[in-house]
């Protein structure tokens, strides 16, 4: 299994969900590029690219067939992994994920085309992390926020967040919608949509919205939770989510007319590689870091 966090975030956003997925199955989490521990390379930044690390570093693995879950902007990336792996993914778990409608949180639509984070110091890059943690909640410790707020304020990552908005993002709000890639896939994987109710960077009602563009996908939401189901509602969302991993699925169905309200130029964009040179050579230990340029986590089964 591989799980793919979101914007501005990191691979410990898993902390509180992966040792109940490591007990049935073995659990890769990684830091995105420009995120974490990972190197902040001169790169494009689109949804494209970054699905191309992920396939390059799931490729590197060995991994032929997989579960595959990503939260926010994850959940996009987790989607393009889907059509770069035709077939390797056996099912896919998208938590309060972009794609589903264009509405997203105003602040992030401003700084996606006023390019303001272009002009952020390292030091305010941390500061203002810590700030958004607060008001976003997520069960964030104070350790976590500490952090997340240091690993922002390296060097490159401000320009990393810029370009990633500026390609997912418009001033009307998510440029990319799961139907501009769907109608792409020779079949969709069993799939399962997860929302918390409170969600105040992507509205909850898109998780309802799934319905109006494919048939038999599992949708969840959570009453108590906001952008963090995978923390704020995992006593929940874990005994869901085994489930759906572990019972027979069928495949959803594509509705007859369904198109996305947005077509999207940068959803066909040729996805372009990055690999990391020393991972074959990288000794892995559960849930420990990894030699790796980009950390790597991974939990297994007892």
């Amino acid at each position: 299994m591989v799980l793919v966090h979101g914007l501005s975030d990191s691979c410990r956003t898993w902390n509180r969900l992966a040792p109940a997925l490591a007990a049935r199955r073995r659990v890769y989490a990684l830091d995105l590029p420009g995120h974490g521990h990972s190197d902040r390379p001169e790169a494009p930044y689109t949804v494209a690219w970054y699905a191309s690390v992920v396939a390059d570093w799931i490729r590197a693995l060995g991994l032929r067939d997989f579960d595959l879950i990503g939260h926010s902007f994850g959940g996009s990336i987790a989607m393009c992994v889907a059509i770069e792996r035709p077939g390797r993914v056996h099912r896919l778990a998208l938590v309060a994920a972009g794609g589903f409608g264009s509405e997203v949180a105003l602040p992030l639509r401003l700084a996606a085309v006023t390019g303001v984070l272009d002009l952020a110091a390292p030091l305010l890059m941390g500061v203002g992390t810590h700030a958004g943690m607060l008001v976003l909640g997520g069960n964030f410790n104070a350790a976590e926020r500490r952090h997340l707020a240091r690993v922002n304020a390296r060097p490159g990552t401000a320009r990393a967040l810029s370009r990633t908005l500026r390609h997912a993002i418009d001033l009307r709000g998510q440029r990319e919608h799961l139907m501009d890639i769907a109608h792409r896939l020779p079949e969709i994987p069993p799939l399962a949509v997860y929302w918390g109710d409170r969600d105040p960077v992507i509205p909850a009602r898109h998780a309802a919205d799934v319905d109006r563009y494919l048939e038999g996908v599992t949708v969840r939401r959570f009453a108590r939770a906001g952008h963090y189901p995978h923390r704020e509602a995992v006593a929940e969302l874990s005994p869901d989510l085994l489930r759906f991993l572990d019972e027979p699925r069928a495949p959803p169905r594509l509705r007859a007319g369904a198109r996305a309200p947005r077509a999207s130029a940068a959803a066909a964009a040729a996805p372009t590689s990055l690999r990391w040179p020393s991972w074959q050579d990288a000794a892995v230990k559960p849930w420990a870091r990894s030699p790796l340029s980009s950390l790597l986590r991974q939990t297994s089964p007892p």
